[in-house]
């Protein structure tokens, strides 16, 4: 059984945006790359995403084996009728998004708590959105807080399903 089929199947109680969110995040098992500025396909793995817990999670590794140790996990699972992302951030707190679905090609994500976090106002991860190209492309956007206040600064990658 397929990890997509698995993922629809975890659960009788799921909303149909949910079930319709984990579906399209499953599609992205497997490898991607990371593009550089012009575009073309690199050498470094920007992100590894693989189906487990019986269908039921996501996992996904972000700069996976990374020399420079800024590996970072994103966990995705449905919680009743949403989808939620854990990211354990290289920061050493653990920002939990909730999934808003804004169109069929964008997945926005909006910070709902976090754990580890030693001072209210520093540094965390708060918002971020995926862009699905269906070419086998995908871009995410992350924003930060600090002090209450967004990052005017946006982390963008640009992904490609490896061949």
């Amino acid at each position: 059984m397929t990890g997509v089929a698995m993922l629809a199947m975890s659960g009788t109680a799921l909303a149909a945006d949910s079930d319709e969110i984990m579906s399209r995040l499953a599609e992205l098992e497997g490898e991607w790359m990371l593009l550089d500025e012009n575009g073309e396909v690199t050498d470094i793995v920007g992100s590894t995403f693989r189906v487990t817990s019986s269908g039921s999670t996501l996992m996904e590794r972000m700069f996976p084996d990374s020399p420079d140790g800024y590996e970072m996990l994103n966990v995705y699972h449905v919680d009743g009728d949403r989808v939620l992302m854990t990211h354990y951030c290289s920061a050493g707190n653990q920002p939990r998004l909730n999934a808003i679905s804004t169109d069929e090609d964008r997945l926005r994500w909006e910070m709902e708590s976090i754990t580890n976090l030693n001072d209210p106002g520093d540094d965390h991860m708060h918002q971020a959105e995926f862009v699905f190209h269906g070419d086998g492309r995908l871009t995410t956007h992350w924003n930060s807080m600090s002090d209450g206040e967004l990052s005017d600064e946006t982390a963008t990658f640009e992904l490609q399903r490896r061949q």
